[in-house]
């Protein structure tokens, strides 16, 4: 079966709570939205796979950010797809990056990128970073090793089925998505796997950093950082 690629991209204003988690309102990040569609849409044409940007509401519930959970929610995407990534509007494929899915077979599992925020939490004050909320109910141990950035993950038909009970609560979850996708992975027990962080990097138009595959703008510093991040973007092609 085919592999497919999803972004959603949905005016927040259409929504009941625009400005949800502090997230950017949509007229903040245009251009950096229309690069990241491009990067990806070249590099599923590049390994043969489908790329679908979702403009369209069908979740409708507070913020476009929830839009990703009809993955779980949907059955029909599963008629023609057996792996579908989700990334973020704020991520950028970079021109060499190699193909995820052939780098991570499995379609038995849900697949995260290492996120060390989570995986090498050991500092009390780095702990209350990621321990709070609705993660409280779960074990410390086990919010760190299925903690991850949502920002880009590969959801299988298997995982999905696993996961969707827990998924379909996430309206009577008073929490932000982000934790409850960890928390639906902790209560499920889906089978994961780990992909390299350089999937799903955050600093890499910085000095010093390595040759990444995902670069990822998350949070405000779309705005000040903007020009050093579309500079960056522009040495590597996505223009």
């Amino acid at each position: 079966m085919k592999k497919c690629i999803v972004q959603y991209w949905i005016p927040s204003s259409d929504y009941t709570d625009p400005e949800y988690n502090n997230l950017l309102q949509e007229k903040d990040q245009h251009r950096l939205v229309e690069l990241s569609t491009k990067s990806f849409e070249r590099y599923a044409n590049k390994y043969g796979h489908d790329f679908k940007r979702i403009s369209e509401k069908k979740i409708d519930f507070k913020h476009p950010t929830f839009e990703r959970f009809d993955l779980w929610l949907d059955d029909s995407w599963w008629e023609e797809y057996d792996e579908i990534m989700y990334v973020d509007c704020d991520v950028f494929a970079m021109p060499d990056a190699p193909d995820i899915f052939e780098n991570y077979k499995s379609l038995d599992s849900f697949k995260v990128c290492n996120h060390p925020a989570f995986q090498l939490a050991t500092e009390p004050d780095h702990i209350d970073n990621i321990y709070h909320g609705l993660l409280k109910k779960c074990k410390l141990d086990e919010v760190k090793w299925y903690g991850f950035q949502p920002g880009v993950f590969i959801l299988t038909k298997h995982a999905k089925d696993i996961m969707k009970p827990y998924i379909e609560q996430f309206k009577a979850l008073d929490d932000h998505d982000g934790h409850i996708l960890i928390w639906a992975c902790i209560k499920s027990k889906v089978p994961l796997t780990r992909m390299s962080e350089y999937y799903n990097y955050k600093k890499a138009h910085l000095k010093g950093h390595p040759e990444i595959y995902f670069f990822h703008a998350a949070g405000h510093k779309k705005l000040k950082e903007q020009d050093r991040i579309t500079t960056f973007l522009k040495e590597k092609g996505i223009k």
